[in-house]
């Protein structure tokens, strides 16, 4: 049990060392395309990009906790050990992370049919005044 830990705590502590060589920095908003390019560039001006930055990023959050959720259960289910409490549990996991998943695909597709049909996007929202 000693060599184990003591093998772990050196891998750990050589995994966890900054190599100098590597230290850059590093630009979310940088030339990179990226599907967050409302959220780099926010003036603070126009309400609407806020709000369509907050939501886009809301959605992105919401399947994010779904695929964690879906491999929660996958893993759970994997570690039941052919007991079947716990195979049902993990299998409800998957089953409500699965369904997570849909509605957070068709609140975004809705979204973005209703906002076509006004002939606005998501990226520059107009608020009307």
């Amino acid at each position: 049990m000693k060599k184990i830990l003591a093998t772990l705590i050196a891998g750990g502590t050589y995994l966890t060392l900054a190599s100098t060589s590597f230290a850059t920095s590093v630009d979310p908003c940088g030339e990179i395309q990226s599907g967050f390019d409302a959220l780099c560039n926010l003036s603070g001006d126009n309400l609407g990009e806020i709000v369509g930055a907050a939501v886009t990023f809301l959605l992105v959050i919401a399947v994010l906790i779904a695929l964690f959720f879906l491999i929660f259960g996958g893993i759970r289910w994997i570690t039941s050990g052919g007991d079947k409490a716990k195979v049902e549990s993990a299998r409800g996991t998957i089953i409500a992370a699965i369904i997570g998943l849909v509605i957070a695909f068709l609140a975004f597709f809705i979204l973005s049919v209703a906002l076509q049909f006004f002939g606005l996007e998501l990226s520059n929202l107009e608020v009307i005044k």
